[in-house]
């Protein structure tokens, strides 16, 4: 048998001698009992829910159907984006979002929305504008935003106008973003999908408005008809019955165009092989292609029939979804239509469940006489958690061949260390005390902050290569724990059944909260940590993801921590409270121009990021910074030359998370 020979006989079976790249490929025998496990449960709960009436109402509901039936539309995008070139699409909720606005502009006003595109006349127009005032002449051409098609497009149309636009969409977010990064490292992958997930939205609220847009219904439905009356005294419209039959048979169709089609079987063959793929005839690029267009084709359909039925498409909304996507893609094993299908309808009914529990029944979580926000987006991260715990490896495979390695991490110089450094301070201090104006002085502050938040992506990310998306909730964490320290402290709670109390957080005078805030978030860090001891990559993306998710719906959106419309009060320490007096002389010198903010704001603010700065800096060239490099490196051979990879994952966690805390 030829090499030909043995190539194609391995790729329709399926199998590969190498190990699959990512380690969301689960072991058969543990994805077999996974998935049993996870399909008794879910029986569990449909059963419960259908004996009691009113719980079964609110668990299968129209709305419940639909919301799953969309969640289905984008985890079954997500899945073809991995399967086809490899690439876990964070942004596929943002992609559903835009071509549903698409859609809604084109039957309402009839334009045809475009994206946003590079004006390569905008630097000219930049610096012409320094001369506007003097009359000069800077009206330059500029892209078209729309093209007007003249009145309002009906349905079907409107339609198929939009589809294109979604095929055409899809294969441009290839051909221009991530195909180049092919053959990066994951981490270059995550960060052009985050970016992309967080520009789209942006471009939605420039060009319109972050409130709700309008989107009008199908002509064949009917807004005030009955719903439709199903066995168990199940009631449901019609348009959310239709989408949900959409899901399924798009389900059914993708399975087996996967299983039986040449390019469903070139393309799992590609995913397996690629090199064999190559020495077949078989072309990854245009694979790749292929199902991003098929991926954003079939989202972008879904995406329009949601908003039809819900009558209104917002920024805010759709893009959120990516995370019970992502969770049921990962109960799919990022390879299982059916199973992405059933997890994402389970996931979108529990939302109107808790939703009625937190309300009706009084064991629920309450936070001050309130149910507890956000409880439905807890039930996703749980999801995650215990699926990548039971695939995860301690020590996972690193990509395939192919992918590319993170940058250098070079020793800090001497020359940078001794002049640079104290050099650039320096100018700092000068233009905070002397130069600059209010607003720059307050901009130079919230620059220094972000300086900080960065130092702590630099541990996880640039010495252990740990992927971490939750640096901000970390901040957060601290941030609120002060409020409360400097504004409520002392906080006393009961002893049950006692007449005494507790001193839980004491007054303390600064700086000892940013201190405890640091080590309060360092110990959450380390508990997001567990997971990076069995996976790692793309994976720990999605588990801080939907952390950061759950802590901004359950603990940033409580009005109790959050401090409702007034926000959370925070007490300025003394030193650079600026109640007294923002303007200082010595030297003959005047410091400031009695204007907020104080410029020692600034100076703190430096002060903080110089202290930081060499402390990371020392870490590098320490036997312990050596050791995350290794790890980050190659965790295999780090543990074979004694490094503790469990430790240094969880060392790194910490340190970053009480940098991130501080900054907060």
């Amino acid at each position: 048998m030829n090499i030909k020979n043995w190539l194609s006989e391995r790729l329709k079976s399926g199998r590969s001698d190498k190990p699959s790249p990512e380690t969301v490929n689960p072991v058969p025998q543990l994805t077999r009992n996974l998935r049993a496990a996870f399909l008794i449960v879910s029986a569990a709960v449909v059963l419960w829910a259908i004996i009691d009436p009113e719980t079964r109402t609110n668990f299968v509901s129209g709305s419940g159907i639909a919301q799953g039936a969309l969640i289905a539309a984008i985890a079954l995008g997500v899945v073809l984006t991995y399967r086809g070139s490899g690439i876990v699409n964070f942004a596929n909720s943002a992609v559903a979002m835009y071509v549903a606005y698409f859609y809604a502009v084109l039957r309402r006003d009839g334009d045809l929305f475009l994206p946003p595109l590079p004006n390569p006349l905008a630097p000219i127009e930049g610096v012409l504008h320094i001369f506007q005032d003097k009359g000069a002449w800077t009206d330059l051409p500029d892209w078209p935003t729309r093209i007007s098609l003249g009145n309002e497009v009906s349905f079907w149309p409107a339609l198929l106008i939009s589809l294109v636009f979604a095929m055409l969409f899809g294969l441009l977010l290839h051909l221009l973003i991530f195909q180049p990064l092919r053959h990066s490292p994951p981490l270059a992958k995550v960060v052009a999908s985050i970016g992309l997930f967080i520009l789209l939205p942006a471009v939605i609220i420039r060009r319109f408005t972050i409130q709700p847009f309008a989107v009008r219904s199908m002509p064949f439905y009917k807004q005030d008809a009955a719903p439709l009356k199903l066995p168990f005294g199940i009631s449901i419209g019609a348009d959310a019955l239709t989408i949900a039959i959409l899901v399924l048979v798009l389900t059914f169709a993708l399975w087996f165009f996967f299983q039986k089609s040449r390019f469903g079987l070139s393309t799992r063959a590609a995913s397996e092989n690629e090199k064999g793929a190559v020495l077949l005839g078989f072309s990854p690029e245009f694979l790749g292609a292929a199902n991003w267009v098929l991926s954003t084709l079939i989202t972008g359909l879904l995406g329009i029939f949601a908003a039809t039925i819900q009558r209104s498409v917002d920024p805010g909304v759709l893009p959120a979804l990516i995370i019970p996507a992502l969770t049921a893609a990962l109960v799919g094993g990022f390879t299982s239509f059916g199973w992405t299908t059933f997890a994402s309808l389970l996931l979108g009914m529990q939302f109107g469940l808790i939703k009625y529990l937190e309300i009706n029944h009084h064991w629920f979580f309450k936070s001050g006489g309130t149910p507890l926000p956000g409880g439905e987006r807890l039930i996703p991260l749980l999801v995650i958690v215990v699926v990548l715990y039971l695939r995860g490896k301690s020590l996972p495979v690193r990509g395939s061949l192919s992918a590319g390695r993170l940058p250098f991490s070079p020793t800090p110089s001497q020359s940078s260390r001794r002049y640079l450094a104290p050099a650039s301070i320096f100018a700092v201090v000068i233009l905070a005390l002397f130069v600059l104006t209010p607003p720059f002085r307050l901009a130079l502050s919230n620059s220094l902050v972000g300086v900080i938040l960065c130092l702590s992506i630099v541990v996880v990310t640039g010495y252990v290569g740990q992927i971490s998306l939750a640096q901000m909730s970390f901040a957060g964490i601290s941030a609120f724990l002060v409020s409360k320290m400097t504004v409520e402290a002392p906080i006393r709670l009961p002893v049950f059944f006692t007449d005494y109390h507790i001193t839980v957080i004491p007054h303390m005078p600064f700086p000892f909260p940013i201190l405890i805030g640091g080590f309060v978030a360092m110990a959450v860090g380390m508990i997001v940590a567990i997971p990076a001891l069995r996976v790692r990559g793309v994976n720990l993306a999605i588990v801080t993801l939907a952390f950061a998710v759950a802590v901004d719906r359950v603990l940033f959106a409580n009005k109790s921590i959050n401090g409702g419309f007034i926000g959370a009060k925070v007490n300025t320490p003394n030193l650079i409270v600026g109640a007294r007096d923002v303007q200082y002389d010595f030297l003959g010198l005047t410091a400031g121009d009695g204007l907020q903010p104080n410029p020692l704001t600034a100076i703190f603010c430096l002060l903080l990021v110089v202290i930081l700065c060499y402390m990371i800096a020392n870490l590098r060239i320490s036997a312990t910074g050596r050791s995350m490099l290794a790890t980050r490196n190659n965790e295999r051979a780090a543990a074979a030359a004694g490094v503790n990879v469990a430790g240094v994952k969880m060392l790194a966690f910490a340190i970053s998370a009480f940098i991130a805390g501080v900054g907060g």
